[in-house]
């Protein structure tokens, strides 16, 4: 595959890369609970599969991906936005680039409302901070070759009552929730094919670097 090709139509191959190269099974994003109380820690999980049906045709193979993120929730009224978490990290490691490797995302991330946020419905929205791939020669940004924004659903919030007088009491530790069976509400995208359609342009672009930084 000429380098030319990939420059000119970089989404189209990519999809046409996961289509030949890949074998996806995935879940939409989901959250253990959709209707959260004042601070109470409520938790989205991310989980995929990837396996790479035949060898992947790149001179410089990515090893590892890594991306990080910040999860907010927009009111779905005003329009007001609060951070759930400021910086969580996805990583997949070993990334499939040959015939039977296998790859697997189960990650749970928690969130929690911050004491200013008003009641209401709010919109999650994933929004990147940074992505980056390694190959032999170290780690490249690919930062904008992936969505800066996604959706992953939507929760319902309640304020706490105002309780001036009370006396502060401590905290519950969170526990997180069983990640085997947490509730499936059907929220979100198909996070994971996004993802590896969005590395396939990434790694696309690092090999593209690869070979004209060879050719100087």
């Amino acid at each position: 595959m000429s380098v030319s090709f990939w420059l000119i139509s970089p989404l189209n191959a990519a999809a046409q890369i996961v289509e030949d190269y890949f074998q996806i099974s995935y879940d939409s994003v989901s959250f253990n609970k959709n209707e959260i109380n004042g601070s109470e820690v409520f938790y989205a999980a991310i989980r995929g599969c990837a396996t790479c049906i035949k060898d992947f045709p790149l001179p410089v193979p990515v090893s590892e991906v890594s991306i990080t993120s910040r999860i907010v929730a927009e009111h779905a009224v005003n329009g007001t936005s609060v951070t759930l978490n400021p910086s969580c990290t996805v990583t997949i490691k070993p990334f499939p680039s040959k015939a039977g490797d296998t790859t697997e995302v189960n990650q749970v991330v928690p969130l929690t409302f911050p004491a200013q946020a008003e009641s209401g419905d709010y919109n999650i929205i994933g929004q990147l901070i940074e992505a980056k791939v390694k190959i032999t020669i170290g780690w490249f940004n690919v930062t904008e070759y992936l969505p800066q924004h996604e959706p992953m659903g939507s929760v319902e919030y309640t304020a706490p009552e105002p309780t001036p007088t009370s006396a502060a009491t401590a905290a519950p530790t969170p526990t997180p929730p069983d990640t085997e069976t947490p509730a499936s509400p059907e929220h979100g995208i198909a996070w994971w094919v996004w993802l590896i359609v969005a590395i396939a342009v990434a790694t696309s672009a690092v090999n593209i670097i690869w070979l004209l930084r060879r050719r100087t």
